[in-house]
């Protein structure tokens, strides 16, 4: 049995680790380790160390809660290693329970963490402007003569003067300076808070308290330990090894964004008889744009689809590619590499998902952009498709950009290395195939083991034609497919029929899921058995449904859906409601369950296992993978054998695992120098 060294690090530094990672925030020459808390399975031994003591547990398994994106490398830092590290917060999420210690230690401990010593704690690492006036380092404003730190007759140019003078620590710096001061500049020469014997008391207190949660939960979750264990230990060696970013090309498109936006603004100021300033006041506030405008919200639902002239402004103003352009330079290193970006076991299901640059909600390409044949402002590749490549290189020489093109190369920023190419491949269509394999849906598998289109096969039977005389109506079958697969109903369409801008004036869509369902019964029909077994494990007994096995707890107040593969899904404090509903207490609260819902959660679990049985593939035969972004998998290879990596990486995402025997399994990719759609 594994005996860790349970712990936490409580620190301070002057960067921002809601910007940066925990990685980079402990190579910040400022970060520094304040005191860890250690509590040792083995013989229950509590202690507490501060930098320049000797560390007591070499050679020992360590475990903290966020170890991998914090804690270990505090104490790398410090040249402290372990033999192992375990994130308890990782085992959490496994386990079905939330991630964060706080919702862990009132779920599981019924001990929540001391939200005002956290507070407390984080304000040390907070920058306050320096005060302490020092006359001797006053500099003097060129146009009138007088110290910055007087009046200055109230001119702006004083400030700039004093900014590009780069005051250090302990000068004082005058308010109006400090307002305008960019947040970097704040935390660089910004006083922080003293640090005594009795701060340091509250501390270490607020640490052990930590540690404390971390014990009492500590023996439900070692059992967790062995669950998915292989592919656990894979994420930390893609999230180490990182990707290549163009920091370059960030910084271009910023560019590129900044022009944009003021161009808008500036359209919509003329339209509407205003200053800029006034636009971008009222554009930037929710309260002002609401009372200009009438709308009920100023949230991008609402925004986007108004006619009104600010809307274009508040658009511009929220601009996607702004925010992930300067979160992907707040995390990268100096080697050029973002890393940590996967975070594994991101849902409830098992599936990854993105921090950082939150790599999983890219915008999406224009459809204009799939065939630029003849479009002489466009380079193409030979499918019609434009090439990004030399598009990317073409805007990072200059070329302007309009939004759309602004937004296609965001993808692009992710780079191969130097001398390398990324090998892309990408599941095809896998939770509908996930779907029907499950069901048993013979119908539905031919059409995916053969050459027909399945959006043009569902759009055949919502209008009641031959498939060969399908055209404009596939758009309207790939929704269907999209939108009922998991119990979906009118409502469901209408929200993706809104995402694929399709037209449903003229649809009936109570007979159009209709229809839809009578091509699918066998997937009907698991909706319903699932829900069955589920309200049965709830009583007590275990059922199998497909694949699937539903088994209650031996503590009886959780449900767990046991996968093709062996690994569960976990349903806290399952219930049947009063009116016969199903629930369950889920990370942030009661949530509902249903036939449909519980596939959905099932077959996104199947898929990702699928997705981490290639992984682990890809990784063994040699084909470096750095990042699974929904159902891709990327690589980094060498340009000599790309052609033959990429090969290699769809042959290791076509093999099935003996679990998944008969899944109607598809890939499709490409080879490039940047990430693309």
């Amino acid at each position: 049995m594994i005996t860790p060294v349970l712990l936490d690090v409580e620190s301070r530094s002057r960067a921002n680790l809601k910007r940066v990672d925990g990685r980079l925030y402990w190579q910040h020459p400022s970060s520094a380790v304040l005191v860890v808390v250690w509590y040792d399975t083995a013989n229950g031994a509590v202690g507490a160390w501060y930098p320049g003591d000797v560390w007591p547990h070499h050679g020992r398994v360590l475990a903290a809660h966020n170890a991998h994106g914090f804690d270990r490398f505090a104490l790398e830092r410090y040249g402290i290693t372990a033999a192992e590290w375990i994130d308890t917060a990782q085992l959490a999420r496994k386990a079905g329970l939330p991630g964060a210690l706080d919702a862990l230690g009132v779920r599981w401990c019924g001990t929540p963490k001391d939200k005002v010593a956290s507070a407390y704690t984080r304000s040390l690492s907070a920058v306050a402007r320096p005060v302490a006036r020092i006359d001797a380092l006053a500099i003097a404003c060129p146009r009138c003569a007088a110290a910055v730190g007087d009046a200055c007759r109230g001119v702006k140019h004083a400030h700039k003067a004093r900014r590009d003078a780069a005051p250090s620590v302990g000068r004082e710096i005058p308010a109006t300076v400090w307002r305008d001061m960019p947040d970097d500049e704040r935390r660089r020469v910004g006083t922080q808070p003293a640090i005594d014997a009795a701060v340091m008391s509250r501390v270490v207190a607020y640490c052990a308290s930590d540690v404390a949660i971390m014990v009492d939960a500590w023996p439900r979750l070692a059992e967790w330990i062995p669950v998915d264990a292989e592919v656990e230990a894979l994420d930390r060696v893609l999230n180490d090894r990182g990707v290549a970013f163009d920091s370059a090309l960030a910084r271009r498109l910023l560019a590129e964004d900044a022009r944009i936006c003021d161009a808008v603004i500036a359209e919509v100021a003329r339209a509407c008889g205003v200053t800029v300033a006034a636009v971008r006041e009222a554009a930037s506030s929710p309260a002002q744009f609401c009372a200009a405008t009438g709308a009920a919200d100023a949230q991008a639902a609402t925004v986007e689809t108004m006619a009104h002239p600010l809307a274009r402004a508040r658009m511009a103003l929220a601009s996607i590619t702004r925010g992930k352009m300067l979160a992907g330079l707040a995390r990268v290193g100096a080697d050029g590499r973002m890393r940590d970006t996967m975070r594994y076991y991101g849902g409830h299901t098992g599936r990854w998902s993105s921090v950082g640059m939150q790599l999983h909600n890219l915008p999406r390409p224009d459809k204009r952009f799939e065939d630029v044949r003849g479009d002489a402002r466009y380079p193409a590749l030979d499918d019609g498709a434009i090439d990004v490549d030399a598009f990317a290189d073409a805007v990072l020489t200059g070329r302007e950009c309009d939004a759309a093109e602004r937004d296609l190369l965001v993808r692009a920023t992710i780079t191969a290395s130097r001398g390398h190419r990324l090998a892309v491949a990408d599941f095809a269509s896998v939770e509908a195939r996930g779907t029907a394999w499950a069901a048993d849906d013979r119908d539905a598998i031919a059409v995916f083991t053969s050459d027909l289109d399945p959006y043009r096969v569902a759009a055949a039977a919502i209008y009641g034609i031959d498939y060969a005389a399908v055209t404009w109506q596939r758009k309207v079958g790939k929704v269907a497919e999209l939108a009922c697969g998991y119990g979906g109903g009118p409502a469901a369409f209408e929200k993706f029929a809104a995402v694929y801008r399709v037209d449903l004036s003229a649809l009936d869509l109570r007979a159009t899921v209709t229809a839809w369902r009578t091509l699918h019964r066998p997937i009907v029909a698991l909706w319903y058995a699932c829900e069955r077994a589920f309200r049965s494990a709830i009583e007590g007994r275990a059922r199998t449904v497909g694949p699937f096995e539903f088994v209650p707890s031996d503590a009886g107040d959780a449900v767990a859906c046991f996968l093709p593969s062996g690994r569960p899904i976990v349903y806290h404090a399952a219930r049947i409601s009063r009116d016969g509903s199903l629930a369950y207490l889920g990370v942030h609260g009661t949530e509902h369950v249903y036939g449909g819902k519980l596939i959905e959660n099932a077959i996104q679990a199947l898929c990702r296992d699928l997705m981490a049985v290639a992984l682990l593939r890809a990784e063994r035969e040699g084909l470096n993978p750095v990042l699974t972004v929904h159902d891709e998998i990327v690589c980094d290879v060498p340009e000599a054998r790309a052609d033959g990596a990429y090969a290699a990486l769809r042959d290791a995402m076509l093999a099935l695992p003996a679990w998944a025997a008969g899944f109607p399994i598809g890939c499709s990719g490409w080879i490039g120098r940047r990430y693309r759609k």
